[in-house]
């Protein structure tokens, strides 16, 4: 689901209408400022942000804050989240987005009401290695619910 969830964000157009929500961008290059620029961007219902990245993407964060012996943290104490879906900044291309900032409460999973898991048992495929495949499905739609609860980042 997360990376679903990764997909929708990065999907969104950035203007909003009055149909659609949007995700705004932010086109920034590594540095101490760019999570900042990117939490402007929210609108007031994302209280609170978590950051979504790549881990390179986390460690070329921090090779800027060393580098410049910057005190300040460039992630302003938010937390973290990695999801390898999102392309490295080094090797995004122009446009790419390779971290998304914003309120994971403005998406929204709706699970059908009366539906529950629906199992399989499968004994006869793999048998002979003497396993049992079981699958277990659950219908679910998923969705960004709140205008400007996330932003972004782009190369």
């Amino acid at each position: 689901i997360e990376n679903a969830i990764v997909a929708d964000i990065t999907g969104v157009d950035a203007v909003s209408s009055a149909t659609a929500i949007g995700v705004p961008v932010v086109g920034a290059d590594l540095a101490i400022s760019t999570i900042s620029q990117a939490m402007a961007e929210l609108g007031d219902r994302a209280t609170n942000p978590v950051i979504i990245m790549n881990k390179k993407t986390y460690a070329a964060f921090k090779a800027v804050q060393y580098a410049g012996q910057f005190s300040v943290d460039p992630f302003e104490g938010l937390t973290v989240l990695f999801n390898n879906t999102l392309k490295a900044y080094d090797v995004a291309g122009d446009d790419d987005v390779y971290a998304i900032v914003g309120d994971l409460r403005g998406y929204h999973a709706n699970f059908p009401n009366g539906d529950q898991i629906r199992i399989k048992f499968d004994d006869l495929s793999e048998a002979e290695a003497d396993l049992v495949r079981i699958v277990g499905r659950e219908y679910i739609a998923l969705g960004i619910v709140a205008d400007h609860a996330f932003c972004k980042v782009t190369k």
